[in-house]
């Protein structure tokens, strides 16, 4: 595309965007281009009418009153131009109807201008915003009754400037009318098409955000029904992750600083999980809680959230080289049935529950930092792929000894 075509698509763009508003709704948008449209058309009817009647008549009140009646289509824009929007759409269609009216009081019923009242009658829809429907109701209808009398009394329509040819008349009026309603039509189409098209990807966009809050069959159910019923898993490994000192560290660092750490942190785990896929639960303060086998039955669930643990560790160790905050981490495992679903009526909340949640986290209390410390049942999931430690008996607070093992 040409720079003079570019900077012509830009004004015309400008032009159409007059009195556009952040504040205002795709709909209230595609209403003010429409009726900005609208109006710069009115404008170019009466400047052809002008210069026909220029060229063909020696009447200046015909070329007079029609450049009268294209500077009022204007005055739309400069209204939009100010806020006034319901003035706006009003003023374009008194417009409309004040040029139906002055050419057939000019050139009589033959010169087809009548046929600019079918316009009128769908341009309030097209033009008026929400609030004044009423208004574009009682405009169409007025053109609707317009037209209907003006074909009932026809033969006593005539025309008090006989200069013009009838038969030209009626080509103009009825070609430039048609033009009018193709360019409206086609130019609504297209907003409708782009508020679609935006509004496709504010839905991707908020889908996105779900799927990065909700699992996806929770997802489902809360769109097909508004709510979702707790399920039971029975087969589930629990990952637990907190990081050692961490009391101490809050005291010693800016809030910001310790904000954008973990950010920086729980970003790079989000990623692991995503690569493991393991479903990353919620964190609460340093705590970091993770799960897999929730959405779909996964045979070597236990096997993920270790190798999840594993490249959570090694990020760690690389990361501390280069950064002058070192943080250690303790990582615990566990295996077993759980209940998953969503709680509360606003800010819905996934989240899961039962007794292996709480050993889970016992199994990481218990742990120690830089290792993965898994439970008696994941390490029966898991003896044949790892080589794991034994520990024996560790007590852990509200659940007494629980047998533990070191991955190594």
């Amino acid at each position: 595309m040409s720079i003079e075509n570019k900077n012509g698509s830009r004004f015309f763009q400008r032009m159409i965007d007059i009195g556009a508003n952040r504040a205002f709704s795709f709909a209230e948008i595609r209403y003010l281009r429409v009726t900005n449209i609208a109006s710069i058309l009115g404008a170019m009817y009466n400047a052809i009418w002008m210069l026909i009647a220029i060229y063909l008549t020696d009447s200046p009140i015909i070329y007079g009153t029609n450049a009268l009646m294209g500077l009022m289509f204007l005055l739309v824009l400069i209204f939009n131009k100010n806020g006034y929007r319901v003035l706006a759409s009003v003023w374009l269609t008194i417009s409309s109807y004040a040029s139906v009216l002055f050419f057939l009081y000019l050139l009589g019923y033959s010169s087809g201008v009548a046929f600019i009242c079918f316009l009128i009658i769908i341009l309030p829809y097209m033009t008026f915003p929400r609030k004044a429907r009423n208004l574009a109701h009682g405009f169409s209808l007025l053109a609707c009754l317009t037209l209907i009398v003006t074909v009932l009394f026809q033969s006593n329509i005539n025309a008090h400037y006989g200069e013009m040819d009838p038969y030209l008349s009626q080509v103009v009026n009825i070609s430039i009318t048609g033009f009018i309603c193709l360019t409206l039509i086609w130019s609504l189409s297209v907003l409708i098409d782009k508020t679609e098209e935006f509004l496709m990807i504010e839905q991707q966009k908020s889908d996105d955000l779900l799927h990065n809050i909700l699992p996806a069959n929770i997802i489902r159910d809360l769109k097909e029904s508004g709510k979702t019923i707790p399920k039971r898993h029975n087969n589930v490994t629990i990952l637990f992750t907190d990081f050692e000192g961490f009391t101490k560290l809050v005291a010693s660092i800016s809030a910001i600083t310790l904000v954008n750490e973990l950010n920086d942190i729980f970003g790079r785990f989000d990623e692991i999980m995503e690569e493991t896929e393991v479903e990353k639960i919620e964190t609460i303060g340093d705590a970091y809680m993770a799960a897999c086998g929730l959405e779909k039955e996964i045979p070597n669930h236990a096997a993920k959230c270790i190798r999840a643990a594993q490249k959570m560790l090694s990020y760690l160790e690389e990361r501390n080289k280069s950064h002058e905050i070192v943080w250690r981490m303790r990582v615990g495992i566990h295996s077993g049935t759980i209940v998953a679903g969503v709680v509360g009526k606003k800010k819905f909340a996934y989240d899961l529950f039962g007794d292996t949640i709480n050993t889970a986290s016992r199994i990481e209390s218990a742990g120690v930092a830089g290792k993965i410390n898994i439970s008696s049942s994941t390490y029966e999931l898991v003896k044949n792929d790892f080589t794991c430690l034994p520990r024996g008996k560790i007590f852990a607070k509200g659940k007494g000894e629980l047998e533990m093992y070191f991955v190594k």
